[in-house]
């Protein structure tokens, strides 16, 4: 009888076996999740019920224009983009574990309940709309299905994608908004002002952003949970993120990033297909969006439903083969690796963009909500990642991960990763 192999170690991938494409396309999505996140969660740009006035700003002309094109190129394509990265890491995850011997992915079930915590942290103390937790608890539903077949991977996306039109059809069919009791996105924030004796004045999430205190801020945080969860199922975004895992393990299942001149042919076709696709579907449900009477009735909700189905995935899949078709030209290379090490660090690069969001636009620091529009919310954004382009390229040079990977690691493997690198190597990266 042959011997049973000894089970590998659970250790951190190796950086010669990182794949600069993918931290570089992560590194790409992070910057489209800044700028999505300061339209849609910070700035609260005439949001509808947030009780934002209607003081006048300098960059009134011009905030119709740049909204449109935040919401037709930019929201919700680049959180699908990080799906369908998660979704390839989840690939390689299951490869190394299958090396080792870890059938039951213990050590990947490990990650995803320490992602579970690390969001909870993110979601009760510093924004409510974590995305952290809510990709930990789909991931483990990933690792129900990492048995499916690529045929059945296909179907499973393609209704996850589309499933989400017949549920809002049933929603306008029994009556839409006016069937729900009146309650707006400020509701939660202003029964809990009233539950802590805050001023009567406060009763609009705006107006808690804008005259916080610290206690204020941490018990709206706390209240901001249940909204979370509520606001994820109602947008049934289960259905679009699962799609995009799917997809995203088909993707790393078959190495495509390791050898995009094989995949070409098909990378060509998504491109094409995706932006064709996906910029018309979006660019129309962006010009609807000006519209009072889109989101009132049967048909303009159907019409929401169906054109953000066609446009969120389908982009964002375009937005991946087109990076990826460019890697393989050596200028353009040279150009998307200068991403990398925001990929690399785009745990502590997402945490800390909310962290520094909170502080521009909260009372809690500069206060700028509701007094900066979406003209300038471009080059903030900007701005932001430059600042941490930078950093973390001071600090990967004398270090192996970013501060919250290294957590994210030293927990999931149940010892503390080292987290320096050895003086000859930082060395060599400094010079």
């Amino acid at each position: 009888m042959s011997p049973v192999p000894t089970p590998l170690p659970a250790e951190p991938l190796a950086e010669t076996d990182r794949a600069e494409l993918l931290d570089a396309l992560r590194g790409f999505a992070l910057c489209g999740v800044c700028l999505a996140n300061l339209f849609t969660g910070f700035s609260l740009w005439h949001e509808p019920g947030t009780g934002v006035p209607s003081t006048p700003l300098p960059t009134d002309t011009t905030d119709p224009a740049a909204a449109f094109f935040i919401r037709a190129l930019v929201d919700g394509k680049f959180y699908s983009l990080f799906s369908l990265l998660f979704g390839i890491g989840f690939a390689v995850q299951l490869q190394r574990a299958t090396a080792r011997g870890d059938e039951q992915l213990l050590t990947y079930r490990r990650r995803l309940w320490v992602l579970l915590g690390i969001g909870l942290v993110h979601l009760l103390f510093i924004w409510p709309g974590d995305i952290l937790a809510f990709y930990a608890l789909v991931g483990l539903l990933l690792v129900r299905l990492r048995h499916l077949s690529d045929r059945a991977i296909g179907r499973w996306a393609v209704v996850l994608l589309l499933v989400p039109v017949p549920l809002w059809a049933v929603f306008w069919l029994g009556g839409g908004w006016k069937a729900l009791v009146p309650l707006t996105p400020a509701a939660p924030f202003y029964a809990l002002g009233q539950a802590i004796d805050q001023p009567l004045h406060i009763k609009s999430f705006y107006q808690v952003m804008a005259n916080t205190s610290w206690m204020f801020f941490f018990k709206a945080m706390r209240s901001g949970i249940f909204y979370r969860a509520g606001d994820l199922l109602f947008q049934w975004r289960v259905c679009k993120v699962l799609a995009m895992f799917l997809l995203g393990l088909w993707a790393g299942r078959h190495q495509v990033f390791r050898q995009l001149d094989a995949y070409r042919p098909l990378l060509r076709r998504v491109a094409l297909g995706g932006l064709a696709l996906g910029l018309a579907a979006s660019l129309l449900n962006a010009y609807l969006d000006h519209s009072p009477e889109y989101f009132q009735g049967l048909a303009p909700g159907l019409t929401f439903a169906v054109l953000y189905a066609l446009g969120v995935g389908p982009l964002s899949l375009g937005y991946a083969a087109t990076f990826a078709l460019a890697w393989r030209r050596p200028g353009a290379q040279r150009l998307l690796q200068l991403l990398a090490p925001l990929g690399r660090m785009a745990l502590s690069c997402y945490l800390s963009q909310s962290i520094i969001a909170t502080f521009l636009f909260s009372g809690l620091g500069l206060g700028w909500v509701g007094k900066v529009g979406p003209t300038l919310l471009w080059p903030l954004a900007a701005g932001i990642i430059l600042f941490q382009l930078l950093l973390c390229r001071w600090w990967l040079a004398r270090f192996r991960f970013g501060p919250a990977e290294w957590v994210w690691r030293s927990l999931s493997y149940g010892q503390a990763q080292t987290l320096r690198r050895p003086a000859d190597l930082q060395a060599a990266a400094i010079g």
